[in-house]
């Protein structure tokens, strides 16, 4: 019996063995062909379709003059529409449109990052935790690898934390960020970096301050004063007008800045709204909601606060999480902003 057992058991580490194999196998094959495409992207064989935003494979820079003439004239191909039926291929996540306004939240671990596209000209509004290289290879595969401003929309190392390597790839003109009394190593990284970089201007914006990215004009709402007793509502907020819309993203900011922001007068109504602190039960309040009065609203963190769901869907507004859609993306064509499918 006991030889049997041990029969047995042999045949069961044979098999988990091969399964293990297995999957090590694939993850390897899928580690590969992920680092091939990233690889594809930094040298420019990968450019963005300028109808779909879909990434697609471009060889216009090679030289073909030696390859061999292929002809296929007298070759007959099967027919594999029907085959196809009413199938269709999963929308890019990444996809970025060179015309209109694209705002984009990216996966940036325990912060917020938001990806905004205007007419081919773009910005980065904070960068989440981590070194930056989660954010900066999403922003690879969106096609982005300049920047034309970028936003440190707070202190916090949670935030900022890959700022200072995404300046240092992307060069941006400008960085935007708000001189708290709150001074983590993120944040001295970062302001390093920008000074290293003769060609980044640094820049503390006050309310109301403004400026154009492509045809969009950018204003920062937010923080109506300098140094909060709590060093999170230093966090920088903005609102984006594209012709007849508009988005407002508010910074990591707690309902008691937002307060402060709606006191103020700042005109605050948008068609959509993406929430400070990815939702949580810490901001977001009632003041804020009634003020902008969203159709649409985008909660980015793990684990969004349903009393703020709830909250936004009594004010009408349809709200999209991080949990259910992943990457969200926000389309505006001047007239009507709608939620990528």
């Amino acid at each position: 019996m006991s030889r049997q057992r041990e029969a047995r058991s042999r045949v069961r580490r044979r098999r988990k063995g091969c399964i293990t194999g297995c999957l090590t196998n694939v993850l390897l094959v899928l580690g590969v062909l992920s680092l091939l495409f990233v690889g594809a992207c930094v040298l420019g064989f990968v450019q963005n379709d300028p109808q779909t935003g879909a990434p697609s494979i471009s060889f216009d820079h090679v030289s073909l003059e030696n390859l061999p003439k292929i002809d296929l004239d007298d070759v007959e191909l099967p027919d594999v529409s029907g085959m196809l039926g009413g199938m269709s291929l999963p929308q890019w996540p990444y996809s970025v449109s060179r015309s209109g306004l694209t705002v984009k939240t990216l996966r940036a671990g325990d912060g917020e990052a938001v990806l905004v596209c205007s007419d081919g000209y773009t910005m980065l509004c904070g960068a989440g935790s981590g070194m930056g290289v989660l954010v900066s290879a999403q922003m690879l595969l969106s096609g982005v690898n300049r920047l034309s401003a970028a936003v440190a929309m707070s202190c916090e190392d949670v935030q900022i934390g890959g700022m200072s390597t995404v300046i240092a790839m992307t060069r941006p003109g400008y960085l935007f960020y708000q001189d708290s009394q709150v001074k983590g190593s993120a944040y001295n990284a970062m302001i390093n970096t920008a000074q290293k970089h003769s060609e980044i201007t640094a820049i503390v914006p006050e309310q109301g301050l403004a400026f154009t990215l492509g045809r969009a004009k950018v204003t920062f709402i937010g923080p109506t004063r300098k140094h909060h007793t709590d060093g999170r509502d230093d966090g920088l907020s903005l609102r984006i007008d594209y012709g007849n819309t508009s988005v407002v993203i508010m910074g990591a900011v707690t309902s008691a800045g937002e307060r402060e922001i709606v006191s103020s007068g700042v005109r605050l109504d948008a068609d959509a709204l993406i929430c400070s602190r990815g939702g949580s039960d810490a901001a977001t309040c009632a003041e804020l909601v009634a003020a902008v009065k969203p159709d649409i609203a985008l909660m980015t963190g793990k684990e969004p606060a349903n009393s703020v769901r709830i909250r936004l869907e009594k004010a009408g507004a349809q709200v999209y999480t991080a949990q259910e859609y992943g990457v969200m993306t926000l389309y505006s064509d001047g007239q009507t902003v709608r939620v990528a499918p």
